[in-house]
């Protein structure tokens, strides 16, 4: 394989970024309309915080069973598998929408359903994309997914808005099931392993006691590996959780309204999108812990800069460079965790990737929501960033005192 090449040179890679790109943009159209759906039938914002608690518990519940079960089966046949899946639950939904017949119970069960697909398809894509480029384009490849990711974040939403004004709610649901079709299609025909030298061999015993014993063991044997997982909790828990007091940023320190918290959130996008060509174009990363560093630093700097920033312009470039510390932080993340990991224990390392991202989220989010009820704004933003940074410092400071010891 010619590393001079781009992941983009590979069939199997053009034909998964294609469908993944289809399928989350359906997804977000699906998220967006689902919470509208919520709103309209029960008016409660409470109701909007337990589908959120349906929605990422099985993450949590399921990640690391959907990590044993990566490693253990035909990773393509998986995939194949949950993609088909995939599409019942937006299906079923827009069935009952369509035919006044849905309720809030049945919506946060088709939730339930479709994020445990979700816990097993999440660790699953980024473990296949090692499986259809080459190790030294992995990096590129995550940049490219995390592009395609975000411009998916942008469009899907907005799609969503202009169907729910000028067509059905339930149209969402339905494009959401379609959006899958295509992946499954690339997989059944297009996307070929047994041409490529760097397939996985799956393992033939299934013992889930013993699996997750040797993953921590691993962890305890490379703690490189842990220190990264435990930089991505704190990165979530105490930086990307900020981003919930974004209307009230918005609010109490600029007076701004509906349309500056749109503006706001779009920069945040743009952001993460060019972080993405950045690290695209960029190729190489050598360093890659120092690299996270650097990128937590930008965000809780950022953070801290909105804070006290006088004016909205510079507010903006700030939340720009917010969505560039994302897209700089967790491909190369998720790189260095699959470059150092065993292609037997890749799909348990990366559940526990998608833990620390996906599952913390919603407590740190629940946490700095009280704590913005009850705290003066900047003090809570102040103390995160500075949480954030001395965090991340103390993990690598442990992680290279390890190294020397």
């Amino acid at each position: 394989m010619e590393l001079s090449k781009t992941p983009l040179s590979f069939k199997p890679f053009q034909f998964f970024i294609l469908g993944h790109f289809l399928s989350f943009t359906g997804s977000w159209m699906h998220t967006v309309a689902q919470n509208w759906l919520v709103y309209e039938l029960t008016g409660s914002s409470f109701y909007l915080g337990l589908l959120s608690f349906f929605s990422s518990t099985p993450i949590i519940l399921l990640g690391l069973l959907g990590g044993v079960l990566i490693d253990k089966f035909n990773r393509k046949k998986l995939l194949t598998l949950i993609t088909f899946l995939s599409v019942f639950p937006p299906l079923i939904l827009g069935l009952l929408v369509q035919t006044y017949s849905v309720s809030f119970w049945q919506i946060a069960l088709l939730a339930f359903l479709l994020n445990s697909l979700t816990a097993i398809d999440l660790p699953l894509r980024q473990v296949f994309i090692g499986e259809i480029v080459p190790s030294g384009l992995l990096t590129q490849a995550l940049s490219i997914q995390a592009f395609s990711f975000n411009l998916a974040r942008m469009i899907g939403p907005a799609l969503a808005g202009f169907i729910i004004s000028y067509y059905s709610i339930y149209l969402c649901f339905y494009l959401n099931a379609l959006s899958f079709v295509p992946l499954l299609l690339f997989l059944l025909f297009f996307i070929h392993l047994q041409d490529l030298d760097f397939k996985n061999k799956p393992s033939e015993t299934f013992n889930f006691k013993k699996d997750l014993k040797e993953i921590f063991l691993f962890l305890k044997n490379h703690p490189s590996i842990l220190a990264t997982l435990l930089s991505i909790s704190n990165f979530t828990f105490f930086g990307i959780s900020t981003l919930i007091l974004l209307p009230v940023i918005v609010h109490k320190l600029y007076g701004g309204q509906a349309k500056e918290f749109g503006i706001l959130s779009s920069t945040i996008g743009i952001g993460a999108i060019l972080g993405s060509l950045y690290i695209f174009l960029k190729k190489e990363i050598s360093q890659k812990l120092e690299h996270l560093l650097k990128a937590s630093l930008l965000l809780g700097l950022s953070i801290g800069g909105i804070t006290f920033s006088p004016f909205w312009f510079l507010t903006l470039f700030l939340s720009t460079l917010i969505g560039f510390s994302f897209t700089n932080f967790f491909p190369i993340a998720n790189s260095y965790l699959q470059e150092h990991t065993p292609s037997h224990l890749k799909g348990r390392i990366m559940s526990l990737f998608s833990i620390s991202f996906l599952g913390v989220s919603p407590l740190g989010n629940f946490i700095i929501g009280i704590l913005g009820d009850i705290l003066p704004l900047k003090i809570v933003l102040i103390a995160y960033t500075f949480l954030l940074i001395i965090f991340q410092f103390f993990i690598f400071r442990l992680l290279r005192l390890r190294k020397y010891a």
